[in-house]
């Protein structure tokens, strides 16, 4: 599909959120956490294309939205931030089989991330809220200013007594939280039967994650990952 850049925030100094319509249809529904696919105009194989989690609230809407970091040395991120509201770009259907699980279970979910890891958590946890089951974000980043979507959480968590957020920052001086997020979640996960655990960010995270969780006896119908280099 081809879609249109209909807005563009910085959020971060390096992050930015792309808003898009779609050309062909007034409305667009996916899979809380799916993504899509985007292509460079020079590439000619599809193979090629640039994954990017759909970032939006809900599900059914009129306009997607990507969180995005800047990799200034690499060749996709630089040419999609120099884009302008009103380009085009060509994209895939929403695909991908990280998604929320609606079946009844008796622990929490929990949801772990890192950076724009951040992005399929919004619509999941959008969901996981309308269904009432309680809900613990522990976010990691490395200082406060490279936190997207930061008053979002904060409102979300003052707004919704089912909803907890932990921030963690590995180099901010007086955080909470300092250091990683395995020790936060793994202290929430203590004693509970049978949560929901979904794990998105940098692949060294997710890798030590999924190793702590195994050791912490859940199992693969517990845990679910999607991470990225």
């Amino acid at each position: 599909m081809e879609l249109t850049i209909t807005k563009i925030i910085q959020e971060t100094s390096k992050i930015s959120r792309f808003f898009f319509k779609n050309q062909d249809s007034d409305t667009i529904q996916f899979e809380a956490g799916q993504f899509i696919m985007l292509k460079h105009p020079n590439w000619l194989d599809s193979a090629d294309s640039r994954s990017y989690s759909l970032a939006n609230e809900n599900t059914f809407t009129n306009e997607l939205e990507i969180c995005v970091v800047l990799n200034e040395i690499g060749v996709f991120t630089p040419w999609l931030f120099s884009l302008k509201v009103g380009d085009t770009i060509q994209a895939s259907e929403p695909v991908g089989s990280f998604i929320f699980r609606e079946e009844e279970h008796a622990g929490p979910e929990v949801f772990i991330c890192t950076g724009t890891g951040i992005a399929p958590f919004r619509s999941m946890i959008t969901k996981a809220l309308k269904l009432n089951r309680e809900v613990h974000l522990v976010f990691g980043n490395r200082y406060i200013n490279d936190v997207p979507y930061i008053e979002y959480w904060f409102e979300l968590a003052q707004k919704n007594a089912s909803f907890h957020y932990y921030p963690v920052f590995s180099r901010e001086e007086f955080a909470q939280n300092k250091g990683y997020v395995h020790p936060v979640y793994e202290s929430i996960l203590q004693g509970q039967s049978d949560p929901r655990i979904y794990v998105c960010g940098w692949q060294e995270m997710c890798i030590e994650a999924r190793e702590r969780l195994k050791k912490m006896g859940f199992n693969r119908r517990q845990y679910f990952f999607e991470q990225y280099n």
